[in-house]
Formats: structure tokens, sequence, C-alpha cells
């Protein structure tokens, strides 16, 4: 390798430490700590700071700068260094915002050569020789802290490093008072005992490695205890973690360069130089994150250390279905110790056939079947009943139902929803061949596909455990099998922007911080989902063919197997559940102005039930599955919205509020039958209300009053909950709203908040 070469390289991976594509993002959030910073002179310490984009990710470029540098400096990497007492300020900024940490420097009062070249630099020169300037008073000191509690041991982590020549790295040092307290070491003194195999690069822990060999990194607290790790530094040979990518066009994956013989070990992508050799087949960032742009054939080319990785990537066409056999919706029933072939064709919008997809298979139980992939043969093991899944990247998991043969049993039921923690007894029964009972069945095995997610015992009692499906499957002897499936839903499903487009969410009372996604993917936004009332179902509005309008889908609880029920222009919002699951209610806008519709909840039988002038919106129905309320906008008072109430077989509605000065939405029933509202302020200094009407038209009860605007709200089938969401405006011009998500027990009690994400929108809650 000449010299010309490895300087190229050298300076190549220099360049990945400091990308300047990170220069024009628009940063939207910045986060410093701590806002005061108290130090002796001649002390070190580093600041946290944290800088973040609009689409969430980590901005680098951020800067510092010190406001009097003769008492405290800090360096580029937000390092502060106190040289003599006084007061001086750190301003921190990233893109376009700013923060400033005030630096407060104990210690001896500064030296007149010192004091000499402050006043130069502040106060402009007279004119004339003037006498000597009085000697300015000391700055007042601020109260000295307490002592900390000696400290008595110092650990490291890690306990050991391996690094490339140029890599940097860092140690974190964890320091045992005496007072049995644990936190971080206020002063460190950090040495290498071979500069010239690693350096020192920052007083927080950071190294950087500068050639072959072993040196010890030694972290001493004056006075007190010293740590010491090992580092090791070898030109070892790097790698990418697979060996190849295949996509389709707008899929994405995340490489990771590894050093192999370091077990393993990941490099930081932005250590590294990120490169395609085409770029109208991939886009390729700083972090390894490869996304596919057209079809074709590339190399992601990955160059630091001395040395160059390449990952060939194939983008194929994209796929538009998959031509299987058997069909799927057949249950493929074959007897123990017998073979069944099938057959996975991908295919493209023109149905031509697609080489070189990724296909996963999965069997549910491999006790029952086994599957081989390279011929597509099934081999039935044990009676049973069992699954045959594929999935490919960009489509939702598909499965056959396998029925492994032979005097068969029968459950109660097909499908059930259960709650965590509850539990439900079942007792098979065997059946004849038209499926009659024929008596309780005996020694009856059970199976769970999952018993994360569902457990069952040895007496047929099933619990739910976690949201997700499984299959329970039961076996009387040597007969074929019983299944089950049941859904464990959410407590309630939420519609969030987390994932980037509008998704569907599941969430947990007892865990609110945690969001699960049913029906969240990259193709459309999703909005309105709500449970069937027996919650083995989602009904929900997408756009998800793409062609710019929403309709109606009904899914599996869990998300899976979606059914478009509608297929009108104009957009198709808002399905509401019939108390017996039969029908659903909703908006449309296919005549040009949004009105109520109802439908079967299999999308036969669509019937118009509004005609007002300013249009209906945001249907829910009694618990007693006789009336609708909406909020309705009639003629003349488009900008202020009434609730309704009207016959669910349709009829003239009649107006709950008529206030000519509020508006009135989001209407809701409490298992009673009495309807609340959102109660709208009029100007900034009136709350808003979200209200219920008392019994037989009595006077209204505030359940929540809030100087957030309420976006939505939605009750819990049997009334023990409410949960809303409010919004408060930016501080900004151009900015965008705040959201919040809380719910409250009823008939009252302190708020649940749920956690969200920088920017998150969140919207359509429903029990």
């Amino acid at each position: 390798m000449t010299t010309k070469t490895l300087k190229l390289l050298l300076l190549t991976a220099l360049a990945a430490a400091f990308p300047a594509a990170l220069a024009a993002q628009t940063v939207t959030e910045l986060y410093v700590s701590p806002d005061t910073l108290r130090l002796e002179a001649g002390q070190r310490q580093g600041l946290s700071v944290q800088a973040f984009d609009d689409a969430g990710n980590a901005v680098l470029a951020i800067r510092f700068r010190s406001s009097d540098t003769l008492i405290a400096k800090v360096a580029e990497n937000g390092t502060v260094s106190a040289l003599t007492r006084g007061r001086a300020r750190v301003v921190i900024e990233s893109g376009s915002k700013s923060r400033t940490v005030t630096i407060l420097v104990n210690g001896p009062a500064p030296a007149p050569e010192l004091a000499t070249a402050r006043a130069a630099a502040t106060v402009p020169k007279p004119r004339a020789p003037a006498p000597s300037p009085t000697p300015a008073a000391a700055p007042v000191a601020e109260p000295a802290a307490p002592p900390a509690p000696a400290i008595i041991q110092l650990t490291a982590e890690p306990a050991s490093l391996e690094l490339l020549p140029s890599e940097p790295g860092r140690i974190a040092l964890r320091a045992l008072r005496a007072d049995g307290s644990v936190g971080a070491p206020e002063q460190v003194v950090w040495r290498s005992t071979r500069l010239s195999v690693v350096g020192i690069s920052d007083s927080g822990g950071g190294i950087i490695a500068r050639a072959s060999g072993q040196a010890q990194v030694e972290a001493t607290v004056p006075g007190g205890p010293t740590a010491s790790v090992p580092v090791t530094v070898t030109l070892s040979t790097i790698g990418a973690d697979r060996g190849r990518l295949v996509l389709s066009p707008d899929d994405s994956d995340t490489i990771s360069i590894i050093v192999p013989s370091q077990g393993g070990r990941r490099l930081r992508p932005q250590d590294l130089v990120w490169s395609t050799t085409d770029d109208a087949v991939l886009e390729v960032r700083p972090d390894g994150f490869v996304r596919a742009r057209a079809g074709g054939r590339a190399e992601v080319v990955v160059r630091g250390f001395l040395q160059e990785v390449r990952v060939p990537v194939i983008v194929h066409q994209r796929v538009a279905r998959f031509l299987v056999a058997p069909r799927l919706a057949d249950t493929v029933r074959l007897p123990v110790e017998t073979t069944r072939e099938f057959s996975l064709i991908p295919q493209t919008v023109d149905s031509l056939p697609i080489e070189g997809v990724p296909i996963t298979w999965a069997v549910g139980d491999t006790a029952l079947a086994a599957f081989d992939p390279a011929s597509g043969v099934l081999t039935a093991k044990r009676a049973g009943v069992t699954t045959l899944s594929f999935s490919s990247r960009g489509f939702l998991p598909k499965s056959w139902i396998i029925d492994i043969l032979p005097g068969a049993i029968a459950l109660e039921r097909k499908l059930l929803a259960l709650p965590a923690g509850e539990r439900v007894q079942f007792t098979p029964q065997y059946v004849d061949q038209a499926g009659r009972p024929a008596g309780p069945a005996r020694n009856v095995a059970w199976v769970t596909s999952n018993a994360g997610i569902v457990k069952v015992g040895a007496d047929g009692a099933v619990e739910g455990v976690s949201p997700g499906r499984a299959t329970i499957t039961a076996r009387a002897g040597n007969g074929p099998p019983a299944s089950l499936t049941v859904f464990v839903p959410g407590d309630l499903l939420v519609t969030s922007t987390r994932a980037g487009r509008f998704g569907t969410y599941a969430l947990l009372t007892r865990a609110p911080d945690h969001f699960l996604p049913l029906v969240a993917d990259t193709f459309a936004n999703h909005l309105d989902a709500s449970y069937s009332p027996d919650r083995t179902r989602i009904a929900y509005a997408s756009d998800r063919l793409g062609a710019g309008s929403y309709d109606i889908y009904v899914a599996d609880a869990d998300g899976r197997n979606p059914a478009r029920l509608t297929t009108e222009t104009g957009h198709d919002l808002h399905p509401a559940w019939t108390p017996d699951g039969s029908a659903l209610v909703f908006v449309s806008a296919r005549s040009g102005v949004r009105q109520l519709y109802s439908m079967g909840a299999d999308g036969s039988n669509v019937r118009l039930l509004t005609a007002l002038a300013g249009g209906a919106d945001e249907p829910v129905v009694s618990p007693d599955g006789r009336s609708i309320a909406f909020t309705g906008y009639a003629a003349g008072r488009e900008d202020a919205p009434d609730i309704f109430v009207m016959p669910i077989e349709g009829g003239t509605p009649t107006a709950v509020t008529a206030t000519r000065d509020r508006r009135e939405s989001h209407p809701f029933y409490l298992p009673g039958g009495e309807l609340g509202w959102v109660l709208h302020r009029k100007d900034k200094r009136e709350p808003e209300q979200v209200l219920r009407q008392g019994p037989a038209g009595g006077p209204l009860v505030t359940l929540v009053s809030t100087e957030l605007s309420v976006v939505d709200v939605a009750v819990a089938r049997d009334g023990s909950r409410l949960a809303w969401v409010g919004s408060r405006a930016p501080e900004r011009n151009g900015g965008s709203p705040e959201f919040t998500f809380q719910w409250r027990p009823l008939p009252g009690g302190a708020d649940t908040s749920v956690r969200l994400l920088p920017g998150e929108r969140i919207t359509s809650p429903a029990f």
C-alpha cells in the first residue's frame, strides 16, 4: 500500500466521524443538562447534550462557546474546564435551537496578570493616560457545597476493551462512596500507560486507539482508588453481519459492520464511510440504513480503519400477490405419516413470477408436523391441529390450518376473546360425522400455540396472558383435535403516528407506555379503530389501497386478515359497532357531504340514515342498540355543531344541544344510556369540558375540565373508565400542537397519563 493510498484511507475514516449530511438536518429538540454547573478552579466536567430532528433522528452537529474564556473554556465535545473564580455562560447551539448553561467557578481570585487581561478584554482604552484604577472588588464566591463522602471503590465499564487502530472508545466509571451511595465520581485523573498505543481524548472517559499493541487506561480519583482497564489494539479484519441483502422497492434494512475475531463486536456506523455503487438502485445512510429505490443489483460499500467491506444487494420487482396451493381458506387435512406439497409463487401486478424473494416458513407445533422449505413438503407426525405459516417482507404473515387426523371432538366455540388475567373453562364433546355431540370427551390433551399469549391447563382452563393471538387445540386419544382461536385484546385502542403514519395500537392499563401495533404497517394511514362487542374483531378506516380515499375494513382482533367492506368514492370513516356485533354505523362523504350510513358487519345492506344540510359525523350506538347519537351540522350553523339523536333504523334527528355560541362534539354513551359529549370553550379564558347528561335529561355533570383542547374522548363499555386526548397549541407560530393522552376511573379519580414520543399525534381512543 502506497503512502498516498494510506493517507487517503485515513482521511476517509476521519470523514466518517463528521458526516456533512447531518448539518442539513432541521433541529426540533435540543436538551442540555445540567442548566447550572458549579466547579472548582482547575476542575473539568462534561455537559449532557442531545439534539433531534423532526423525524426523531439524533443530530450530531452541535456547537459550544463560552462567554468568558478566562473563567471557563468549553471543548468541542462539551467538556467545560474551570480556570478561575467567577461566573460565565456556555451557549450550546444546534441548528436554530440554543440553550445556555451558567458556570459558577469557586477557587482563588484571578492572578494579577489574569485580572489585567480580563480588564483589557472588556474596558475600552482611554484616549489619554489615566491614573491607575482602583483594584476591583473580588467576586463573591458561591457558598461551597458540603464535601461528598469519600470514594472507597471505583469500577470501570467495560472491564476490558478491544479496538482497531484509530477507533474511538469510551470508559464509564461508577464510584462506591463511604456512605453506601453509588454514582459517577466528580473528579477523575485519566492516564494511559502507553500513549503511543492508546490516547486520552477527553475527561469523560473518551479514548482513541493509535497503534497496535496493549495498554492500560487508568482512572484515579484524587486521594482515592484507581480503576484500570486493559485495552488491546489489533488491526483485525472487519466484515458485515450478513452476506447479502434481498429487497423489494421501498423496502429497507440496516447493515452492521462487525469484527469477527472479537466475538462479532459491532462497530459504530458513524466511524465508517458508507456509499453505494448505484444510487438509482439503493439509498445508503451514514447509520447503515439501506433503502431500495428501484429494481436492480448494487453493492453497499463501507470503508474505515484502512479496510473496505462490500455487501451485494438484490432489489427484485415489487411483489403484488402470492399464488398459493392449496388455498389458504381451506383447512388441510392429512393422516399421520403422510405428506402434502405446498407451493408459493410471488407475482408482479401483471401476474409474472418473481424469483429470489426471501420467504420465511414456520410450523406452529413442530411436534405435530415438519416442513421442508426446499421441497415444499409437509410431513404429518402426530394427530393434532397446527399451522403452516409463511411471511415475506412487507406482507402480513399468512397461515394454513393443518388438521392431522384421526373419533373427533369439538369445543363450544371457534373464536374467543379473553382479556389478560381472565380464565374460561372448556369441556370438549365427542361429535359424530355430522358434528352432533355424542358425550363428554375423556383423556383430553390440551396444547397452546403460544403460552406467552394464552395458557391452557390440563383440565381445559384457558387463561389470557398477554395481547396477541394463539390457537388452543384439544385432542382425545388418537382422534383428530378440535381447535379454538383465542385473542387476548388490549384494554383499549388508539390511533397514533409513532411509526410515522397513523396506525392502530392496543394499550394495557397496567402498562400504559407500551404500545402494541395492530394495524400499523407502512402502506397507508389507519384511523378510528374499535373492538367488536365480543372483542374478536376490529373495525377501522384506511386508505390501504393508496387511492387517496378511506374505506371501512374489518379484521381479526390482532389486525390480521383485513376485509374491505366499502368501495365507494369519498372518505368512509368512524365505524361504530351495534351492541350485537352484527352491523356497523359509519360516516361517508360519497354524496359530497358527510352523512351517516349503516351496513352489515360483512359489508352488506348499506343504507343512508341522515340527510342534514350541513352533514353528520362521529356516530355512536346506544347500549340498547335502539338509538344513534352523532355530531350534526344544521343549515346555517356549519361552524357550531350540536349533538343529535335518532332511531338506529332512521328517521328525523332530534337536537340534544342547541347553543348558539358554543360547539359540542364527540358524543358517547354510558352503560345506563346517559349521553355525554365534549363542550368546546368560546375563548381561552374558559376550560374545555367533558360532560354527561343526568338520567331523564337531568342536569349536566362535568367529568373533565381542562385548559387543553379536548381532541377525542371514549368511555369503557362497563362505564369504569373515561379516556381523553388533549392538545396544546404550539408556543411558536408554525409549530405542531403537543398531544396528551390519559384515562381516569369513573365516577372520579386521578388521571393515568401515557408517555408519548416527541411530536407524536394521537386520536380515536376506544375501549
